[in-house]
């Protein structure tokens, strides 16, 4: 079996704020792709697939929240970290209430999201071993 690289999905209407998750998350051992829009990353070949997601609360058309929702009824399970503006507590909370991992303030996304995507990755690589226990 060939080994494929993880794949981390970014979601993000502002050009500028994709382009920098994008290079930040490049130093990773992952396959970063891009998308303008939850439509378009629902209507890419990658489609619910995926290793991790990182949306935008707020995005054109479908938010990130009802994207979050809408992998969750079709059962999809990749890990999804949302983020949000600075003191959205309301926001927050929903977010982990619909099933994402993280929510992290816009003003906060640096270095730490790469340690917490990294993370998640590790992680979901290598499932544990419950016949050990």
């Amino acid at each position: 079996m060939p080994y494929s690289r993880p794949i981390v999905a970014v979601i993000e209407a502002d050009a500028t704020d994709r382009r920098m998750l994008c290079s930040l998350l490049s130093k990773l051992n992952a396959d970063v792709q891009d998308y303008d829009s939850a439509e378009s990353f629902l209507a890419s070949p990658l489609g619910i697939r995926g290793s991790c997601l990182i949306s935008d609360m707020t995005l054109p058309g479908m938010s990130g929240l009802e994207l979050l929702r809408c992998l969750r009824k079709n059962h999809a399970m990749t890990p999804v970290i949302l983020l949000g503006e600075d003191a959205d507590v309301r926001a927050a909370v929903a977010a982990m209430r619909e099933g994402a991992v993280d929510f992290i303030e816009k003003t906060h996304v640096d270095y730490s999201i790469v340690r917490r995507v990294a993370y998640l990755l590790d992680h979901s690589q290598h499932p544990p071993n419950l016949a050990a226990h």
